[in-house]
């Protein structure tokens, strides 16, 4: 598969990383504006992302733009005939969203959302626990995770523009968290509240946010969100309370199970992996998923219309409580 990269910004080149580490995966073209962020690319670079979307050698595009562009783009690559692989959210609204997979469809190229959480070894090894019944039924979740902004390097100035971004911390990790609590549970998820916070200069989007829902099966869950600026740290477990145990995970970490017969730690990475490395993991199993998708001609795993199931829930929750 001939790969694309629209977009070369901190999430572009993880993108290249990963592409250069898949067999038959093969980076061919990176489209990107400005230039110094060219220069990190070891392929064929171009300013205009049309000048890639208009070379019929390469088959699929991975797009690292700004929110604001990437319904418009994927657009333009899926009626180029281009598979699409795409950063969340899919568009700024779920209506867009909506719009991006009705064309998939239409034109018959694979579009996926890349949940860089569901790769990750601990959320996948958590999902398998609960499947398994370890924990008995779930009673209870609370998922928390502070990021400073100097972990994957400084943000880009358009993530704390609305316009540009459609939300602060509450739709771009939010999606993550309502999306790997529902996931690793295998239920859905519905909404009782929210809360949104400006505690610093964050530009017009929110830098904490809170949700409160409930499992399908009634169970309650509490998930907060928050950037710290001025830090490089990155805090944050999922506990999930059943009426045999305890599962808690740390996405960049591990997983602990505390049951009747003590208590069992696993540990997913290196310990000797940045964060950043130990991210580039799990968008490398997305971009594996995404390239056998296109392979075999089948739905990506997830679908991209899952990711549209906690953007809803996080648009539902700017309309009534931002």
């Amino acid at each position: 598969m001939n790969l694309g990269i629209i977009g070369f910004g901190y999430t572009g080149q993880q993108h290249a990383r990963a592409a250069g580490e898949i067999n038959g995966v093969l980076l061919s073209a990176v489209a990107e504006p400005d230039p110094l962020k060219r220069a990190y690319a070891n392929v064929q670079t171009f300013s205009d992302y049309h000048d890639i979307l208009n070379n019929r050698s390469i088959d699929a595009v991975s797009i690292c733009l700004p929110h604001s562009l990437h319904e418009t783009v994927a657009t333009e690559a899926l009626l180029a005939k281009k598979h699409v692989l795409i950063e969340k959210p899919l568009a700024m609204t779920v209506a867009g969203g909506e719009r991006v997979c009705d064309l998939a469809r239409t034109q018959s190229r694979v579009l996926m959302v890349e949940m860089t959480h569901r790769f990750m070894p601990p959320v996948a090894q958590a999902r398998e626990q609960i499947k398994a019944g370890t924990i008995g039924e779930i009673m209870a979740i609370t998922d928390t995770i502070v990021e400073g902004l100097g972990i994957f390097g400084s943000l880009p100035p358009w993530m704390f523009d609305r316009s540009a971004a459609g939300g602060g911390v509450g739709l771009t990790s939010g999606i993550h968290l309502l999306d790997h609590v529902a996931w690793v549970a295998d239920q859905a998820l519905s909404l009782d509240s929210a809360r949104f916070l400006h505690s610093s200069s964050s530009g017009d989007v929110e830098d904490v946010a809170s949700f409160s829902l409930r499992l399908s099966n009634g169970a309650p869950v509490q998930i907060m969100l928050g950037w710290r600026s001025g830090s490089d740290c990155l805090e944050g477990e999922l506990s999930i309370y059943g009426t045999k145990g305890t599962l808690t995970i740390r996405v960049w970490n591990g997983w602990k199970l505390t049951n009747e017969q003590g208590v069992h730690r696993e540990v997913s990475f290196d310990e000797r992996l940045t964060i950043p490395e130990r991210t580039c993991i799990g968008m490398k199993g997305a971009l594996m998923e995404f390239a056998a998708a296109v392979h075999e001609e089948r739905d990506p795993v997830p679908k991209a219309e899952e990711s549209l199931i906690s953007q809803r829930l996080i648009e539902q929750s700017y309309k009534r409580f931002c």
